[in-house]
């Protein structure tokens, strides 16, 4: 059902700003200077703030150390949320300003009741949700720039983030722009610290005592290894005291976790492949694969 008396109040609202074309044509020569500079102005102001946001990010690199690894991506954050603002800004009020200058007078639309049909006229509900939804994010911490997040099916770097989209890059360097308000689920694979997790198996004929003090001697040379025990947090363990954590088809699992440095679980737990695959292939113990038998009548 359509509301005759808001519909009314609207049509009265742009009756009042007087956009008169050749009004407008005659103060667009008479004020063409004016137009240009504003423009620049507001050109020049775009191009210092994205020169200095992606020099302050050089900077930070630099000076905050992986020690500070929390605090950097924080600065990070806010450096592109400040920056996007200011940004925004900066066209809104150029956008007011040649307006102006052009004789169109809109105080009467944005004073006037209709402002609020307008706004869902144009679809601009989209957009506030996803600067609300965008706030939340920013003040309740949910994830920073270079955490690892994943959104629904999409799983990546966040690369930029302001209060009305998420950019995220994916493994293959495709980049996903999601607007705020479609995050609903949200998984942080990186905040403040990680986990590296993963099973090996081994064949049923293989002695488990064996097996557990073969893992303890790898857990021992990787923290003795500086280039991977400084991003370790806590010394790897098998998952229950040195205990099975399934028995399959064709294998003794045992579940290996290790507590790192946000961030470093992938490296730490391809490192951990390596150096087990290595010791069992040295200390003869086999890791099984499935096999299939063929017969034939």
């Amino acid at each position: 059902m359509v509301d005759i008396k808001r519909g009314h109040t609207m049509s009265t609202d742009f009756l009042k700003l007087n956009i008169n074309s050749q009004a407008i044509i005659a103060n667009l020569k008479s004020n063409r200077m004016n137009i240009i500079i504003i423009i620049s102005v507001v050109v020049i102001i775009i191009l210092i703030i994205r020169g200095l946001s992606k020099k302050l990010k050089n900077i930070i690199e630099r000076k905050i150390t992986d020690e500070k690894l929390e605090f950097r991506k924080k600065t990070f954050t806010f450096n592109s949320v400040i920056s996007n603002l200011i940004i925004s800004f900066s066209i809104i009020a150029g956008i007011l300003i040649i307006t102006d200058q052009l004789g169109i007078s809109i105080l009467p639309i944005i004073t006037g009741a209709g402002i609020i049909g307008i706004i869902i006229g144009l679809g601009a509900q989209s957009l506030i949700k996803d600067i609300i939804n965008g706030s939340f994010i920013l003040f309740e911490q949910w994830f920073q720039v270079n955490d690892v997040i994943t959104v629904g099916n999409i799983s990546g770097v966040v690369e930029r983030f302001n209060l009305r989209t998420t950019v995220i890059r994916d493994l293959e360097g495709v980049l996903h722009f999601i607007p705020n308000s479609e995050i609903k689920i949200l998984s942080n694979n990186t905040q403040e610290w990680s986990r590296a997790v993963i099973d090996i198996g081994v064949h049923y004929k293989e002695n488990t005592d064996k097996v557990v003090n073969v893992l303890n001697s790898v857990f021992d040379e990787i923290m003795q290894d500086k280039s991977y025990s400084n991003l370790i947090l806590e010394r790897p363990e098998i998952l229950g005291d040195g205990g099975i954590s399934e028995l399959s088809d064709s294998a003794v699992i045992f579940k290996i976790i290790c507590k790192v440095k946000a961030s470093n679980q992938w490296t730490i737990a391809r490192q951990l492949r390596k150096r087990i695959k290595d010791k069992f292939d040295k200390e003869g113990i086999e890791i099984p694969y499935p096999c299939r038998n063929v017969y034939i009548r």
